[in-house]
């Protein structure tokens, strides 16, 4: 299983630092999400309010909150107009714009290509304290929805410095499940219990307490032989804080985790794999379960209506059993609670995983397999021929392995699957040329069958959003885009009955060009876009001469005017001032020409870095921390100092250098030719020698 685990703290005013880690990938990134937006606490408000409702037509009064809820009748006091604004604040949230927050995005996406390539299981984990970004369902974010439409959403709470990770199994013979059935006066708990029952036939041992005392629930927790499952159904609740949770044993004992801690523990140590709280509002539970290392545990974060409890534990238990992991079998299960949504708007998003940092993926056959006994040996009659034999084995394990690595290094370092024989015409973002150059001449080299030619419109400009369009309207096989797939132009593609997909190949720094000669130590971010606003039009107001600016930008359509507009300027405009050049061989000419023009332009950093007639200003960052784009190569320039500089690859690897975006190789899905030939560009230039050939062309690799 691979993790992709996003830990969120709350930094003042600011928002929330976010870091992105992939254990299995060694893939960490960081990035800044802004603050929580109020009308996303709002719309959140307004659909637990509502939702609440439903309480006001119980069978009886709940004497606490959060109690699990039977309705009177059909009446729908949670409109599902609150749903869908949650959902939708919560998606305007997650997609912002935020130059600081797009890094994790665009990592969330590439990661998403990588790791489905591998087929392993993936689960995505959010690290996070506040407990009203836990309450939120991130299950629902599109990037989520689209990119990892398999996965689970799943909490984790800040690891224990004391943390002892135990691998202790039961010592059961069959899988053992203790149940413990709570007050339940106006639920019925009996469906909850038939479905546990059930599992009987499966060989499992359940042992169920009814409404048990404090000292009977005690006792069985203790239980020498262990548990894999506990599963509690019945009243339950948590305080408004997620903190402390509590469990409604009978109708006069109310039980914290605190108050039996002790026997929890015990359970734990003897292999305890999974809590189920079929009750409600658990995310109390959750968090002080984890606490006490418990690896896993299925909460639910709102008070959950008879029917949906039942159903979500029927579902679940029946993928679960039929050896899906813990993570897809409640995603299964949770997704199946789709037919409530007229009754009971939000009902989909109750059941929650939360789990320990760290933990191995869970299935029913695992849990069976840790059963077994370890097998006995006895010394053999014949010893001499058991060395020989051993030996033997030995030395087939030895080859084997020895051919493996060999086909593993000849996979990785030769093969690559055919390409489509004929020619394909692709075309996109002119910040691909300095690839193009080399890229095309090495498959030509190796592959003359597979026959590229870059095509261009005959009459709107060279760049992303033209790649796109050719692309969706036929006139070209697959596109190049410095930048990623709108979502009008997915909805567009949908319209037409295409399916599009998106290979981050390389990573891409913008650089900003001003005059060889003028004399100005950098720019921050704040200036930088200041200038394209028409805020700052003089140089002498950053710190340069008193000269007037002229900023060049190429037209929409550019995949980096684009990309300078979203993470940028943001919500602003170009200012009046600005000059629109169409392409960047003509804007360079004119930002070199004069230095009385005080001319600016913005272009990829491997189309500026070695030219001589501009030269790159460095970004100025938080604490007057000056980070260059550039640093200097191997040998000295002869027409101009940087004429031999490389791309700073520690500063982008780092994140130290802000304006970066990922390149794609965007492939529409048919099962055609043209499909083929668009995935195998990609994939030429995610293989060793086509992140070679990236590093090479001024940008930096993906892996």
């Amino acid at each position: 299983m691979t993790t992709v685990n996003l830990k969120l703290r709350r930094t003042s005013q600011e928002g929330f630092l976010v870091i992105l880690r992939v254990k299995n990938l060694e893939e960490e990134t960081e990035g800044l999400l802004p603050p929580l937006p109020p009308e996303l606490k709002s719309s959140f408000n307004q659909w637990q309010s509502a939702y609440r409702q439903i309480e006001a037509v119980r069978s009886c009064v709940a004497p606490a909150p959060g109690l699990r809820i039977v309705p009177k009748t059909v009446t729908i006091y949670s409109h599902e107009e609150h749903t869908v604004a949650v959902k939708k604040y919560l998606n305007e949230w997650l997609n912002s714009s935020e130059s600081r927050w797009r890094p994790i995005r665009d990592r969330l996406i590439a990661i998403a290509h990588q790791l489905h390539q591998s087929n392993e299981e993936i689960c995505i984990i959010i690290d996070v304290k506040d407990i009203d970004l836990r309450r939120l369902p991130w299950q629902e974010w599109d990037l989520f929805e689209q990119h990892y439409p398999q996965v689970e959403v799943a909490f984790s709470s800040p690891k224990n410095a004391n943390q002892l990770r135990n691998k202790v199994v039961p010592k059961a013979k069959n899988i053992r499940i203790l149940v413990a059935v709570g007050r339940s006066d106006g639920i019925n708990t009996k469906d909850d219990l038939k479905v546990i029952q059930e599992l009987e036939e499966n060989g499992v041992e359940v042992i169920c307490l009814m409404q048990p005392t404090r000292k009977e629930l005690s006792e069985a927790l203790w239980n020498e032989q262990g548990y894999h499952i506990f599963i509690f159904t019945g009243h339950s609740g948590s305080q408004k804080d997620g903190q402390i949770g509590w469990i409604e044993l009978n109708d006069k004992d109310s039980l914290s985790i605190e108050e039996f801690q002790e026997a929890l523990k015990q359970a734990i140590s003897k292999g305890l794999q999974l809590a189920i709280f079929n009750s409600c509002d658990g995310l109390g539970f959750a968090h002080q379960l984890l606490q006490l290392h418990l690896p896993r545990i299925i909460v639910m974060r709102e008070p959950v209506p008879d029917l949906v409890a039942v159903e979500f534990l029927k579902y679940f238990f029946q993928e679960f059993t039929n050896n899906n992991s813990l993570f897809a079998s409640a995603q299964k299960a949770r997704k199946r609670l789709e037919h409530f949504k007229s009754e009971y708007p939000g009902a989909i998003w109750l059941p929650t995983i939360c789990i320990e940092p760290n933990i191995e993926s869970l299935t029913w056959e695992v849990m069976c397999g840790n059963n077994r006994k370890d097998p006995t040996y006895e010394t053999p009659h014949n010893f001499s021929h058991t060395i020989n034999k051993n030996l033997k084995l030995r030395l087939l394990t030895g080859l084997v392995s020895i051919v493996f690595v060999c086909i593993l290094w000849f996979g990785w370092n030769v093969v690559l699957p055919l390409p489509p024989s004929g020619i394909f015409l692709y075309g996109g973002s002119s910040s691909w040329e300095p690839i193009r150059e080399l890229v095309d001449k090495k498959i030509r080299a190796k592959w003359p069958q597979f026959n590229l030619i870059y095509h261009t419109h005959p009459t709107l400009k060279l760049g992303s959003a033209t790649g796109i369009k050719m692309l969706l309207e036929g006139q070209i096989s697959f596109a190049e885009s410095s930048r990623h797939i709108k979502d009008d132009e997915f909805l567009r593609a949908a319209g037409l009955g295409i399916k599009l997909k998106q290979v981050p190949v390389a990573i891409d720094a913008i650089a900003i060009a001003v005059h060889p000669s003028l004399n100005i130590p950098g720019l921050s971010i704040d200036q930088f876009k200041g200038i394209y606003t028409g805020e700052i039009t003089n140089w002498q107001q950053v710190g340069g001469p008193d000269l007037q600016i002229t900023p060049y930008s190429r037209p929409d359509g550019s995949g980096t005017t684009e990309f300078f507009k979203e993470n940028i300027l943001v919500n602003d405009n170009f200012g009046a001032n600005v000059k629109l050049i169409s392409t960047t061989n003509q804007a360079l000419k004119l930002v070199g020409k004069n230095l009385n023009d005080g001319a600016i332009y913005y272009a990829s950093a491997s189309e500026l870095i070695n030219q001589c007639i501009v030269k790159t200003l460095p970004i100025i960052r938080e604490l007057g921390k000056v980070i260059a784009v550039n640093k200097p190569g191997n040998t000295p320039g002869f027409k101009c100092p940087w004429e031999n500089h490389k791309i700073n690859i520690d500063a982008l690897t780092n994140n130290d250098y802000p304006l970066t975006r990922y390149l794609f190789v965007i492939v529409k899905k048919n099962g055609q030719d043209e499909e083929k030939a668009g995935e195998f560009f990609a994939n030429y230039l995610l293989s060793d020698r086509g992140q070679n050939i990236i590093e090479k062309a001024g940008f930096l690799r993906i892996h």
